[in-house]
C-alpha cells in the first residue's frame, strides 16, 4: 500500500513539474501597436508622447547624453514640440520621433518601422525607384529599378521634387541610425529609397532634376514609384548565419552573418570546421564578417579559443542598467517562466548573474574575465584573416575589436559599423500611450578592450575601396605572395 501511495504522489509530482515546465509567458498582444497611418493625433497627444519616449530613455538608458548635452537635447525636444502642427498623421509623427531618436546617436536604440511599413506597404504606396549613393556630396545613380524609365549608373542627381542634394543629404543624415557621419552615409546609401521614405511624404511620383555623365548639361524627368515588392533590397535573400568551405589550396574560408541561434549548434560548427581545417593541413583561414547584424558576443568568444596566442576577453567592462523593465524583458527573452520561482537560477545565467541582487535602477559595473585559448596542438596554428565592412555591427564589431587587440590575424575591407564602445543590449520594446508607435532603448554601455571611447569604429589593418571584393584581394595579394605571416 505504501509503495503504490509512493508511486502515485511521485506520478503527482511529474505531471505537475511537466505542467509547471509547459507555462510561458503570454504573447504580447500585437494589435496594440498596429497603426494606422494616415489617422491623425492631436497637438496634445504628440506632446505627451514626446514626454513618455524621453522619460523612458532617461529611466531605461544608461549614459543618453553621452554625444549630446542635455540641456541642448531639451531645448531642441522643446523647440520641436513649439513646432507641433494642430494635428498630424501617425506616419509623419513617426518620421518626427525617428528623428528625435536618432538624436541620441545610439545604434541599437531606434524607432520601430515595421508597424507603419507594414500599413504602408498594404496600402500600395510607393517608393523612390532607383538606388543611389551619396559620393563627396554628390547623390550618384547606382542602379535602376524601375524597368521602364532609366538613368544611367553615376548619373548626378541635383534635385528630387524641388529639394536640392545638399538638403536631401542633410535631411536623411537626421534619420540615418549609424554613431558617426561616415557610417551614416554608408547606411543611406545601402538603401536610399528607403531613407528617402523615412524623411519625405513622396508616395507617388518623383521629379528628379540630373546632370548627364558624358556634359554639364541639366535635364529633368518624372518616374513613377515601385511597390515595396519589386524594390532591389527588397529581393535580397537570407544566407544561413554559418558556413563553412575550402577554397583552392585548401584555404579555409568561414562565413558568419550573425550570432543568433542554438549555442551548442555553433559551438558544434567551429570544432567540426577546425578539424576540417586540420584534417586538409590548411594554413591559411578566412573569416567573413561582412553584413555580420551580431546577437550573442559570448559566441565570438567561443571562436576566437581555436586561433588565439594568448588568454583574451570580448570586452573590457560593461555598464548595465538594471531597471525592472530591463528585468522583466530579459526575463522573457532568457528565464522560463516556470522556474523564475528558483532564484540561484539567476547564477547560473551568464547574464542574469550580473544584475542578480542589484538595486532598482542601479548602474552595475562588469568586469569581463579573460578567456584561455585552447593549448598549442589543439589549436589552429596558420593565418587569420578577417574581412568587416560598414555592415558588421554588434556582436561582430566586439569580435573586431577583440580580434584586433589581442593581434589574433590581419583584418581586411572595411570599418566595422558600430563604435570601439558602444550602447546596446536594447532589450525591451516600449509603446507611446497615445500613437502607440513602438522602439527600443539600449539598458548596456559596453567598453572596448582598448577602452576607446570616441566616434571611431574598428579599423581594418589593410582598408580596401568598397568596390574591390576583399576576399579576390586576400586571395590574389595576400596567400600567393605571403605577404603576411
Amino acid at each position: 500500500m505504501k509503495k503504490k501511495i509512493l508511486w502515485f504522489l511521485i506520478l503527482v509530482l511529474v505531471v505537475t513539474i511537466g505542467y509547471i515546465s509547459t507555462l510561458s509567458d503570454p504573447t504580447e498582444d500585437e494589435s496594440i501597436r498596429f497603426v494606422e497611418i494616415d489617422s491623425y493625433l492631436t497637438k496634445e497627444e504628440m506632446s505627451n508622447d514626446i514626454d513618455s519616449l524621453n522619460f523612458t530613455f532617461e529611466k531605461i538608458h544608461p549614459n543618453p547624453y553621452r554625444f549630446i548635452e542635455k540641456e541642448d537635447f531639451i531645448s531642441k525636444v522643446d523647440s520641436i514640440k513649439t513646432q507641433l502642427p494642430d494635428s498630424l498623421t501617425e506616419i509623419n509623427f513617426w518620421r518626427l520621433l525617428d528623428k528625435i531618436i536618432v538624436c541620441y546617436n545610439d545604434a541599437h536604440s531606434k524607432a520601430e518601422d515595421s508597424y507603419i511599413l507594414t500599413d504602408y506597404v498594404k496600402k500600395q504606396k510607393l517608393f523612390f525607384p532607383l538606388s543611389a549613393s551619396i559620393h563627396t556630396g554628390k547623390i550618384l545613380i547606382s542602379c535602376n529599378e524601375n524597368t521602364e524609365q532609366r538613368l544611367p549608373k553615376q548619373t548626378e542627381v541635383m534635385e528630387i521634387n524641388g529639394i536640392t542634394a545638399k538638403e536631401i543629404i542633410r535631411d536623411l543624415l537626421s534619420h540615418a541610425t549609424k554613431e558617426n557621419k561616415s557610417l551614416k552615409l554608408l547606411e543611406i546609401s545601402d538603401d536610399f529609397g528607403f531613407y528617402l521614405w523615412k524623411m519625405y511624404d513622396w508616395t507617388s511620383e518623383f521629379k528628379i532634376h540630373y546632370k548627364r555623365i558624358e556634359s554639364n548639361t541639366l535635364d529633368s524627368i518624372v518616374i513613377k514609384g515601385i511597390n515595396w515588392e519589386n524594390r532591389k533590397n527588397y529581393r535580397k535573400s537570407e544566407n544561413d548565419s554559418y558556413t563553412f568551405k575550402l577554397l583552392e589550396k585548401g584555404v579555409g574560408y568561414m562565413k558568419i552573418t550573425n550570432f543568433n541561434g542554438d549555442e551548442t549548434e555553433i559551438k558544434d560548427f567551429y570544432k567540426q570546421s577546425f578539424k576540417s581545417l586540420s584534417k586538409n593541413n590548411s594554413s591559411n583561414l578566412i573569416l567573413d564578417f561582412r553584413g555580420h547584424k551580431g546577437g550573442s558576443d559570448s559566441y565570438g568568444e567561443h571562436l576566437a579559443k581555436y586561433f588565439s596566442k594568448e588568454p583574451y576577453r570580448k570586452l573590457s567592462k560593461a555598464y548595465w542598467k538594471i531597471t525592472p523593465e530591463f528585468k522583466e524583458a530579459f526575463d522573457r527573452r532568457f528565464i522560463p517562466r516556470s522556474i523564475r520561482w528558483f532564484k540561484p537560477i539567476y547564477l547560473v545565467n551568464e547574464y542574469s548573474s550580473i544584475f542578480y541582487g542589484a538595486e532598482p535602477n542601479e548602474l552595475v559595473t562588469i568586469n569581463y574575465e579573460m578567456k584561455n585559448p585552447l593549448s598549442e596542438e589543439k589549436r589552429f596554428l596558420g593565418n587569420i584573416y578577417l574581412i568587416t565592412d560598414h555592415n558588421t555591427f554588434s556582436a561582430g564589431s566586439i569580435f573586431a575589436e577583440m580580434f584586433k587587440y589581442y593581434n589574433m590575424g590581419k583584418i581586411i575591407g572595411q570599418p566595422t559599423g558600430n563604435l570601439y564602445s558602444f550602447n546596446g543590449f536594447a532589450l525591451a520594446d516600449f509603446t507611446l500611450p497615445n500613437s502607440k508607435l513602438s522602439y527600443q532603448v539600449s539598458s548596456v554601455y559596453n567598453v572596448a578592450n582598448n577602452e576607446e571611447k570616441g566616434m571611431k569604429s574598428v579599423e581594418p589593418d589593410i582598408i580596401i575601396d568598397l568596390e574591390i571584393d576583399p576576399l579576390e584581394y586576400i586571395i590574389e595579394n595576400l596567400l600567393d605572395n605571403n605577404k603576411v605571416n
